[in-house]
This record gives C-alpha cells, structure tokens and sequence, in this order.
C-alpha cells in the first residue's frame, strides 16, 4: 500500500502566505511523521497546473517541502516589539507551476527571499536540483515496481489498494467530490480524510458566510465517500458522528479519534534573545476572532483594574494575528488605548519569539467557545506553564487534569480563577511544578501510527 497525501492546501499557504496557521502546521507535522515511520511508501501530491480538472494531481517530493517549511519556520522575523505586520501574499502561484516544471525545479528558479525571511539557502537550489532528477519513489511491494519522478501524474503513479488521505482544509475546491470519486472508482483506492472541528456547522455565528455555506457543502458530498474518518479529539469524532446521523449519510462510518502530537516543536526552537514583554505577564496564544474568546479576557482585565491595585495587574499579551468578526472589539481596545497599555498585540511572533514568552509569562489564558482540539493549551503545558482554559467541547482533552477550567460564558466564573491565579502567587508556584514534573509530551508519530493502524485493519 501507497499513502498518497493531498498536501495541496499546505503549499497554497506557504507560498501565499509564508508562516502556516494551525491547521496546516498539523498537516506537515502528521505528514512528516507519516514519512519517518513508513519512508517512500509514503507520498505526496498537489494539483497540477490544471486546477479547475479534478483528476490532475501531481507527485511532489517531500524533502523540498520539508526545506521549504523549515525555512519559513525559522525565519528571521520583524517587529518584535509588538507592531510586526502580516507577511504579504507571495506574488508566484503553485497552481501555475508549468507542468514540466517540478516543484523542486520551480523553487530553485525562483530562488525566492519571502518577506521578512533570510534568502533560501543554496542549498536548497542544489536539494531542488537532485531531487528533480531523481527518481520519487521505488516501489517495493510484492508484483509492483516503477520509478516516479517528481510531477508525476497521479493517475499514472497510483495503484489499486493505494490511500489517498486529506489532511488540511480544501473546502474551497467544489470539484473535490469529482477527485474522489474519480479515485475510488477509477483508481480502486481507499479514501480517508482528518476531521478538525465542525465550527461552520456547530456554530456558524462566528464564521464568514461564505466559509459556512462552502464548508456545508462540501462535507455533506465528501463524508459519505469515506472510507476512515478521523478526528483530532473524541469530542470532535462524537461531533462528526452526531452529524453523519443528523444527516443520514455515511452512517456505516465510523469516526476514529487519533491522538495529537504536542505542539509545534517550539522546545527545539532557539529562543529569542531580548524579552518582548517587560514586567509580569499573562499570556493568550491565538488568532483574534469572536469564538476565541478574547472580549471575555478584555471584560476580566478591566474589572482586575478596577479592584486591584494597578501594578498587582499583569500585563495581557495577545500573540497571533487579527481575524474575523472581531472589528467591534479591536476599536473598543483602540478607545481605551489597549486599557492604558495593561493588554499588548504582539503580531505574527516568531517560533523563537514564542518561546520566549512562553518561557517569560506567568501562566496562559485559552477562554475558546469552541475548539477541535486545543493546540495552545497543550503547547504551554509543554513549556511548563499552567493554562487557565475553557472547560467547553475538547479543551479538557488537551488540557486534561494539569489545566484549570472555567465557563466562556459566564465572565464572573473567569474572572475568580483568573484573580485567583494571579493573588495567590505561591499556589501558582507549585501549580508550575506540577506541570513541569507532570507533564509528558505526545510525539506527532502517535499521531501516525493511529492512522497508519487504520489503513492497514481496512486493507487486511
């Protein structure tokens, strides 16, 4: 068996929008542990240059995606002091790559410098170059053999008995469902895909319209074609399962939850030099949006600042970027000058500007209405910081008994844990210890082999 995976979405991201967002982070950390475990039986796809044609897949090779997500991962960064901009959309497109032209070959053409990033190191070029000549894969099973290059027809690579796995978020292709069958049918493989979260669905007064009706739509035709449907958290497989039946398709499918690697790597990241945050500081890991949460934490530091004295108040870091639905919030927090400066807005830091304010704060703060699973909470328990989260949907599995819990919806129930926290300085203390001594770190590869399990019982 050949685990082809669509990382189509992952190279949009990159080469549109430098640094990934959460979903795509998981989906190249999945596929590299995916790759460790099972090698050259494992590969990768993209649409061709012919996106608008459902059947136009191409092979593409890991080792220049690896090389190219690291780059960005450890770029240099801009605006530590909390004012960084959002990198720009980078001009190329992957989906106009020449067909002739790998993915490898294209990089090092383009001997790209994305913004605010070192330029790509030579060695890239000459990586791009070797793996371009080379052949992608030597097939080893038992009546197979043949030699793929780089940019290879899907349709010419693929066998019966293959997988072709969904990873990321391609909501946005209404022509998936033709992929699919056309693979199914056509190509005899199986099919499997990750759930993240059912928010659009659940929950659609905190998405864009277009977002609901795209993602509606395209789960309602792609679901029943599955062959394993996983999700990152028991709570998002019986919400998945829950919508199968609602919906009465795809009832036979059975939702398997698969565990999650433990954060990003930020504890083999290099930590940046200079504080980014002077004086104690609470910390909130997260993009700005409306089902984050963060006009729950604005309403708790005001109320601080008014039955505190204002230096036993810690400052309130926000780090991430600006989203959606959030326009009312962002100009209450304008008005009040960020509340006198006790709340910051540090934009896009870096994986080693991360670090270090996890390393720097005094706990961290995850107030989420709604999640799939709970990224952040588990990435600060990993750098030996408390969390203070939601006790909603799956946040308890990512936190599980080392986090504490408070109801989103009621700011009294927040504002006493959070008070709590922050005046009761030696139980804080031993709180940190505890999660320090307590804490184990998930490797991504648990992650794979629970998918692995999967493929390999369905084709037993």
């Amino acid at each position: 068996m050949i685990l082809w995976i669509d990382i189509d979405d992952l190279l949009f991201h990159l080469l549109h929008h430098g640094r990934p967002s959460g979903i795509q982070r998981v989906v190249f950390e999945i596929s590299a542990a995916l790759r460790t475990l099972r090698s050259e039986n494992v590969q990768f796809v993209r649409r061709g240059p012919d996106a608008t044609h459902p059947h136009d897949f191409r092979t593409v090779n890991w080792a220049v995606v690896e090389t190219l997500f690291r780059q960005i991962m450890a770029g240099d960064g801009k605006g530590t002091s909390g004012s960084a901009a959002s990198l720009p959309p980078v001009t190329p497109s992957i989906d106009r790559i020449p067909s002739e032209k790998g993915l490898s070959t294209f990089l090092q053409a383009e001997g790209r410098t994305f913004a605010g990033l070192r330029p790509l190191p030579a060695t890239l070029g000459q990586l791009a170059l070797r793996a371009g000549q080379r052949k992608l894969s030597q097939r080893r099973n038992a009546g197979r053999s043949g030699q793929y290059m780089e940019d290879t027809k899907l349709a010419d690579a693929a066998r019966p008995g293959d997988v072709f796995l969904t990873l990321g978020a391609p909501w946005h292709h209404r022509n998936y469902i033709h992929t699919i069958r056309w693979m199914r049918d056509d190509l005899r493989m199986s099919y499997g895909l990750l759930m993240h979260d059912l928010v659009p669905v659940r929950c659609p007064e905190w998405c864009d319209r277009g977002i609901i009706t795209t993602f509606r739509a395209w789960h309602r035709a792609v679901l029943p074609l599955a062959d394993v449907i996983f999700a990152n958290s028991k709570a998002t497989a019986a919400d998945v399962q829950s919508y199968l039946t609602e919906l009465d398709i795809g009832t036979s499918i059975t939702v398997q939850p698969i565990p999650l690697g433990t954060g990003f790597g930020l504890a083999d990241m290099p930590v940046a030099s200079a504080p980014l945050v002077t004086g104690p500081y609470v910390l909130f890991v997260s993009t700005i949006e409306a089902r984050k949460n963060h006009a729950l934490l604005f309403r708790v530091w005001r109320r601080l600042l008014e039955d505190l004295p204002e230096d036993q108040v810690p400052t309130l870091v926000f780090a991430g970027r600006e989203g959606w639905l959030v326009s009312d919030l962002m100009q209450q927090l304008e008005n009040t000058c960020w509340l006198n400066g006790k709340i910051r807005f540090i934009q896009n830091p870096t994986d080693a500007e991360l670090r270090r304010l996890y390393a720097d704060c005094s706990f961290t703060v995850f107030p989420s209405f709604f999640e799939g699973w709970g990224l952040p909470v588990t990435e600060s328990l990993s750098m030996g910081r408390p969390c203070v989260a939601s006790g909603t949907t799956s946040i308890p599995e990512a936190g599980g008994s080392l986090a504490r819990y408070f109801n989103p919806h009621d700011t009294n129930d927040a504002y006493r844990l959070i008070r709590d926290t922050i005046t009761n300085q030696p139980a804080l203390g031993e709180w940190t210890k505890q999660v320090r001594s307590r804490f184990k770190p998930l490797p991504w590869t648990n992650s794979a082999r629970a998918i692995l399990a999967a493929f390999d019982s369905l084709i037993s």
